[in-house]
């Protein structure tokens, strides 16, 4: 083999690594990213569809979202549910100074309100819901400026 061949397997050797880098990155979490306010995604264990939507610009202090659920088999809304939402900041180890209040909206809309952000940074922000004996839960990455 000569020097060119192998600079040429070197260099599609990155460029093959780092393709799949940024794929397998591109494929962790929701199709919102963390400079994306509006987030929409499967849940975990493929239930029900999930859309967390901030009503402001995310920061330090209480914040109010509006979460909307559709199962994810029939696309109908999820009405009557029962939800969780916390959040943690990984980098710290920090969680919501207290939990936020959940109102049902009606028509598959939930109001989380209160939703108490501590510090700048990067947080996890989980929503688990129940509905008629199905539960599913899913993980949301929001930057706090």
């Amino acid at each position: 083999m000569n020097e060119t061949n192998r600079i040429s397997r070197a260099r599609f050797s990155r460029i093959l690594l780092c393709s799949l880098a940024f794929s397998w990155l591109a494929a962790c979490g929701g199709e919102g990213t963390a400079a994306s306010p509006e987030q929409e995604t499967i849940g975990l264990r493929g239930a029900m569809e999930f859309k967390l939507v901030p009503e402001a610009p995310l920061v330090q202090g209480e914040n109010d979202l509006r979460l909307t659920l559709h199962d994810a088999a029939t696309g109908k809304v999820v009405e009557g549910a029962t939800i969780e939402v916390t959040a943690i900041m990984p980098a710290m180890g920090h969680e919501a100074t207290s939990p936020p209040s959940i109102e049902d909206a009606g028509e598959g809309a939930y109001a989380v309100r209160g939703l108490a952000l501590s510090m700048p940074g990067r947080w996890d922000v989980h929503v688990k819901v129940e509905h008629q004996g199905t539960t599913d839960e899913v993980h949301f990455f929001y930057d706090v400026p």
